[in-house]
C-alpha cells in the first residue's frame, strides 16, 4: 500500500500516524533548506584562455540554489585566481546588486606568467557547505612572444627488470611548424619541486627527442612533467613544461555502481559503469562479467565518455568480476563488482524522455516484506522536498508513477527511508520541462566587412513565446584567435542545472544540453547521473539539531573589530577613528557595550590602506588594543585534472590562430617601422624609512618599500619572500631544515633584532625550521613597511660582523632586514592603540573599450582585438528586446557571440551566434 503526498499542493492525510511521520520528515527537510538557503554562483568570462598582459572581463551571477532567484543573503562575493601549484596570485571582492556583479582583472605578466591557472568564485556563506558548490574554471595564459616552439608529446611505460620505465617521444617544431634540428636542450623530469632526472639532450635532424627514464619507486607517475629549456648562452630562453600523461590501458580505473546503491541476489538491477584513463578522462572500453567459476555472464561496452549501463540479476552467494579487452587483444586485470547481498531492497527509476511521469519500482526480498512496517520515499530537487509517499512493502514488487510536474527542471533525488528514517536506497534523475528561455539574435546584415558597424537585436521569450525581461552578458570573440568549444565548456545552464549538483569533473557538460534532445543523449545523461551522482546518503540532520553556520553571510562590506584593554576585556564607548589617504577621508565612531565597532559604506580600492586608532575613556591609547575581523581566505583543494599547455599537442585550429597572430604582429611592425624594443628599467635605490639597516647608505641588494607592500595584498612575510626574492627556499640535501637565498644561509632580522638572539632551539633541526616559520607566517604585508635583502659581501659584511662572527664568510650568509610599523622587534608585533588594515580590494568595473570607426579608414594602426565586444549588462525591456552595436576589426573570418543570462525568476539560458566578416 502506498500513500502519496504531492508537496506542491496542500497535503491530504489518509492515516494520521503515517501521515504525521512523513509530514515530520518533510518539515525537517524544509527547515534545513530554509536555514541553509544555499547559493549557486556562476562566472561568465569573455574568453576561455588569455595572453600575458591581457584583461579578463567577467560577469558574476549569484542565485538562491532552490529557486534560481537572486540570493538575498550575500552582497559580497570573492573571486580569485590560483596558479598550477594552487597558490592564489590574485583575490578580490565583487559587490553584488540583485545577485549580479561584474568587473575585470588585468593579467600582468609579472603577476601571471605563462602557465595554467584556475579561477574560483564564492561567497563567505558558501563556505558553510561542500566545496563543489564553489565555481571553478581552469584556463591557460600563454605568452606568444616568449614561445618559439610547438611540442608534440607521446608517453609510454614499459617494464624493465620488473621496474617501470618511461619512454618519452617529443617532436619540437618552430612556430611555422618546421622541425627544429640539432638543438641542445636542458632536460629535467620533475614532480612538483622535486627533480628526479636531469640531462642535456639534442634534437635529431627531424626535430625529435627520444629518451627513456626509469621511474623511481617513490615517484608518482601521475604528477611527472618534462621540463625543457633551449641552451643558448646569449639569451635566457623560456622554459617549456610538458605534463607526462601516460594513459596506460592496464591502469584504466573501472568502477561499477548498482542503481539504488547495491546488488541483491535474485533481483534485476541496473548497473552503471565508468572507465577513466590516467589523464582523468573517460575512455572507451568493452569487456565481460564473470562469475566465481570464471564463466562469462554477460558482455558490456561503453557508449559515451567511458560510461554505460546494463541489467543484471546476480545469483546468491556469488562473486563477480569484470575484464576489459586491451588494444593488443589480451584482457585486463580483474575489476570487482560490488558484493551481492542476500537480503535487501532495490530502487529502480525509469525516466523516459517522451514521458511526463517517472516509473518507480521498489522490489524487496521476502524477509523484508512486512505489512506493518512503514517506508518513506522522499523526492527532492535543489534541496527542497517536492514529493513524499508512505509505503508498506507487503508484496515483492511495488510500482508507482510520479508526475514530473512536481519537480522543477534539473536534478531530482529520490531516497527510500526505513521506519527509523535511515536511508536505504537513493537514485537521482534529470527532469527536463524544456522551460528554458528562448534567445533569438538578429543581425542587421548577412555579413560584414572590416571596421564595419554591427547592429544586433536580441529578443528573449519564454517557453510559451511571451516576452521576457532579463539581465544578460555578451562576449564576441574572433574565431581566428579564440577557440570557443561550445560542447566542452561549462555554461550558465549546465553549471546551475547539472555540474553544481554533481561531484567530480564532468567532461563536455554542454553535450547534455543540445538544442534538441535525443534519446541517445538522454540515455548518456542518465548514465552520468548513475555514476557521478551515485549514493549521497546524508540524512543525519533528521535526528540532529540544526547547527548555526560557521561563516556569516555578508550583505555589505564593512570594517568591524573590537577594542580591548591590557586584560583583554572589551572597552565600551571607546572612540575609534578610521583614516584613509587614498581616497582621503576620516570616519569616527564609538564602541558598543561589547567593545565592538563597525564602519560601513566603504568601497576599498586596490591601493586602499586604513589606519584605525582607538582610545580609552581617558583618551589614551597606550593600554588598549585593536582586533579587526579580517577575512581569512579558505584553502581549496587543487584541481585534480592536469591542464595541458597550449603549445603541447596543439590542434590545427590553434595553429591557424597562432599564424593569424603572427600575421597581425607583422602588420603592426610594418606600420611602426620595426619591432618594439624590450623595455629598459632603471631601478633607483629604495630607502626604507625607520629601517635599522646596518649599512650607512641604507644599501641592499634588493628592497621592497611601503608602496610595494601596500600593493601586495593580504599575504604573509613568507609569501612575500617566496614571490619577490629570487632563490628563497627551504632546505638543501645537506641542510634540510635551513632556509636559503640561493646557496646562502638565510637570517631574519626584524627591526634590527636578530630572531636567533633568543633562539630556544638548536640550529639546523626541524624545531628550528618551525621556529623560523612562525615569523614568516605571522607577519603580513600589512605589518611591514620595508624589506631589504643583503646577500652580496658588499652589503652582508656588516651583518656578519654584528650577528655572527669573524669565522663566518659573508658569501655564505644572506640577511633579510624587516622593518615593521610597530618597530619593536620580533616580539612586540603591533602598535598599541593602532591597527594598519589593508582589506581585499573591490574588483574594478571599467568599461570595455570598443572603438568606433568613421567612414575614412585610418591605417596608422592595426586592429587585432581577440575580444571584439564585451557587455556585462544587456537588459531586455518589457517586449523582451535589447539592441547592441560594435565595430569589426581588421581581418576577415568569423566571430562567435556567446550570450548568457536569466530573467532572475528561475529561468536561464546560454546560447551562441555566428557573425561573418569578409
Amino acid at each position: 500500500m502506498i500513500l502519496f503526498f504531492f508537496l506542491k499542493s496542500p497535503m491530504a492525510y489518509a492515516q494520521m500516524g503515517s501521515a504525521n511521520d512523513i509530514h515530520e520528515i518533510i518539515n525537517r527537510v524544509t527547515a534545513i533548506a530554509d536555514s541553509n538557503a544555499r547559493e549557486k554562483i556562476y562566472v561568465q568570462t569573455d574568453k576561455p584562455s588569455y595572453a600575458t598582459n591581457d584583461t579578463m572581463w567577467f560577469k558574476m551571477y549569484l542565485f538562491n540554489a532552490a529557486y534560481l532567484t537572486p540570493s538575498s543573503k550575500s552582497g559580497i562575493a570573492y573571486i580569485e585566481i590560483a596558479d598550477n601549484e594552487n597558490k592564489v596570485d590574485k583575490r578580490m571582492m565583487v559587490p553584488l546588486f540583485f545577485g549580479l556583479g561584474w568587473g575585470n582583472i588585468v593579467l600582468k605578466e609579472k603577476d601571471f606568467p605563462q602557465g595554467n591557472y584556475i579561477i574560483r568564485a564564492y561567497t563567505n556563506w558558501m563556505r558553510n557547505f561542500d566545496e563543489h558548490y564553489v565555481f571553478k574554471k581552469q584556463f591557460y595564459i600563454n605568452s606568444p612572444d616568449q614561445t618559439d616552439f610547438l611540442i608534440k608529446s607521446n608517453f609510454a611505460v614499459e617494464q624493465e627488470a620488473g621496474k617501470p620505465r618511461a619512454d618519452i617521444d617529443l617532436q619540437i617544431n618552430t612556430i611555422n611548424q618546421q622541425p627544429l634540428p640539432n638543438t641542445d636542450f636542458q632536460l629535467r623530469i620533475t614532480e612538483g619541486n622535486k627533480v628526479w632526472y636531469r640531462d642535456k639532450i639534442k634534437t635529431s635532424y627531424d626535430g625529435s627527442l627520444n629518451f627513456n627514464f626509469s621511474i623511481p619507486e617513490k615517484a608518482n607517475p601521475d604528477q611527472l612533467s618534462v621540463t625543457l629549456q633551449a641552451i643558448n648562452k646569449k639569451q635566457e630562453n623560456p622554459v617549456y613544461k610538458i605534463p607526462a600523461i601516460f594513459n596506460r590501458p592496464a591502469n584504466i580505473d573501472l568502477q561499477f555502481m548498482p542503481e539504488g546503491g547495491y546488488l541483491v541476489a535474485g533481483m534485476d538491477t541496473r548497473i552503471a559503469f565508468k572507465a577513466l584513463g590516467e589523464d582523468g578522462n573517460g575512455t572507451l572500453v568493452s569487456g565481460s562479467v564473470y562469475n566465481s567459476k570464471q564463466e562469462e555472464v554477460l558482455s558490456f561496452q561503453s557508449t559515451h565518455l567511458g560510461m554505460g549501463s546494463f541489467n543484471f540479476n546476480p545469483k546468491p552467494a556469488e562473486t563477480y568480476t569484470a575484464k576489459i579487452k586491451m588494444p593488443d587483444g589480451t584482457y585486463s586485470k580483474d575489476y570487482m563488482l560490488p558484493g551481492v547481498k542476500s537480503s535487501g531492497i532495490i530502487l529502480n527509476v525509469i525516466n523516459k524522455l517522451e514521458s511526463d511521469s517517472l516509473e518507480i519500482c521498489i522490489a524487496t526480498t521476502p524477509d523484508m516484506q512486512n505489512p506493518s512496517s512503514l517506508y518513506y520515499l522522499i523526492g527532492q530537487s535543489r534541496g527542497v522536498a517536492c514529493y513524499g509517499a508512505v509505503i508498506r512493502l507487503n508484496q515483492q514488487v511495488s510500482k508507482m508513477k510520479v508526475s514530473k510536474t512536481f519537480f522543477p527542471t534539473g536534478i531530482a533525488r529520490f531516497t527510500l527511508l526505513n521506519a527509523d528514517k535511515q536511508p536505504l536506497n537513493e537514485r537521482i534523475v534529470y527532469i527536463d520541462h524544456d522551460d528554458h528561455l528562448r534567445i533569438h539574435i538578429t543581425s542587421d546584415k548577412a555579413c560584414y566587412t572590416k571596421r564595419d558597424s554591427v547592429g544586433l537585436t536580441i529578443e528573449v521569450t519564454n517557453k510559451n513565446g511571451q516576452p521576457v525581461e532579463g539581465d544578460f552578458s555578451v562576449a564576441v570573440t574572433d574565431d581566428a584567435q579564440v577557440k570557443n568549444d561550445s560542447l566542452k565548456r561549462n555554461s550558465l545552464k549546465s553549471a546551475l542545472l547539472l555540474s553544481s549538483d554533481l561531484k567530480g569533473h564532468i567532461e563536455d557538460p554542454s553535450y547534455y544540453f543540445p538544442s534538441t534532445m535525443t534519446t541517445d543523449i538522454w540515455q548518456h545523461l542518465d548514465n552520468l547521473l548513475l555514476t557521478q551522482g551515485w549514493v549521497n546518503y546524508d540524512w543525519t540532520f533528521i535526528s540532529q539539531p540544526i547547527k548555526p553556520p560557521s561563516f556569516a553571510a555578508e550583505s555589505i562590506f564593512s570594517i568591524k573589530g573590537k577594542v580591548t584593554n591590557i586584560f583583554n576585556k572589551p572597552v565600551k564607548k571607546s572612540g575609534v577613528v578610521l583614516l584613509s589617504k587614498k581616497p582621503s577621508f576620516v570616519k569616527d565612531t564609538i564602541t558598543n557595550e561589547e567593545g565592538m565597532f563597525d564602519f560601513r559604506n566603504i568601497y576599498p580600492s586596490d591601493a586602499a590602506v586604513y589606519l584605525i586608532q582607538a582610545r580609552n575613556k581617558k583618551g589614551k591609547s597606550f593600554n588598549v588594543g585593536i582586533e579587526v575581523d579580517e577575512f581569512q581566505p579558505p584553502d581549496f583543494s587543487a584541481p585534480a585534472k592536469r591542464v595541458i599547455p597550449w603549445y603541447v599537442n596543439i590542434d590545427s585550429n590553434k595553429i591557424k590562430a597562432l599564424h593569424t597572430l603572427a600575421t597581425y604582429k607583422e602588420d603592426w611592425e610594418k606600420i611602426y617601422g620595426g619591432k618594439v624594443l624590450a623595455e629598459v628599467k632603471v631601478a633607483a635605490k629604495k630607502i626604507i624609512k625607520d629601517s635599522k639597516n646596518l649599512n650607512e647608505d641604507g644599501g641592499s641588494d634588493f628592497a621592497l618599500n611601503e608602496e610595494d607592500l601596500q600593493n601586495a595584498g593580504k599575504v604573509t612575510l613568507g609569501d612575500l619572500l617566496t614571490k619577490n626574492v629570487k632563490g628563497f627556499h627551504l632546505g638543501s640535501a645537506k641542510f634540510p631544515y635551513w632556509y636559503f637565498i640561493e646557496d646562502h644561509f638565510f637570517h631574519l632580522i626584524i627591526d634590527g633584532v636578530d630572531i636567533d638572539w633568543a633562539k630556544p632551539v638548536p640550529f639546523g633541526t626541524p624545531e628550528y625550521q618551525r621556529y623560523v616559520k612562525q615569523f614568516l607566517d605571522y607577519y603580513t604585508a600589512e605589518d611591514v613597511k620595508g624589506i631589504e635583502v643583503m646577500k652580496s659581501s658588499r652589503y652582508s659584511g656588516r651583518y656578519v660582523q654584528t650577528f655572527l662572527g669573524p669565522w663566518d664568510l659573508p658569501w655564505d650568509n644572506a640577511f633579510v632586514e624587516v622593518t615593521t610599523y610597530g618597530g619593536s622587534g620580533p616580539y612586540l608585533k603591533k602598535t598599541p592603540g593602532m591597527y594598519l588594515y589593508k582589506p581585499l580590494p573591490f574588483c574594478p568595473q571599467m568599461q570595455f573599450y570598443s572603438p568606433r570607426y568613421h567612414a575614412k579608414y585610418d591605417s596608422s594602426f592595426v586592429d587585432t582585438r581577440a575580444t571584439i565586444y564585451w557587455e556585462p549588462n544587456i537588459i531586455t525591456n518589457k517586449d523582451g528586446k535589447a539592441s547592441l552595436s560594435f565595430y569589426t576589426a581588421d581581418y576577415p573570418g568569423t566571430y562567435t557571440l556567446l550570450i548568457e543570462g536569466s530573467d532572475m525568476n528561475g529561468d536561464i539560458e546560454s546560447t551562441s551566434h555566428k557573425i561573418i566578416v569578409k
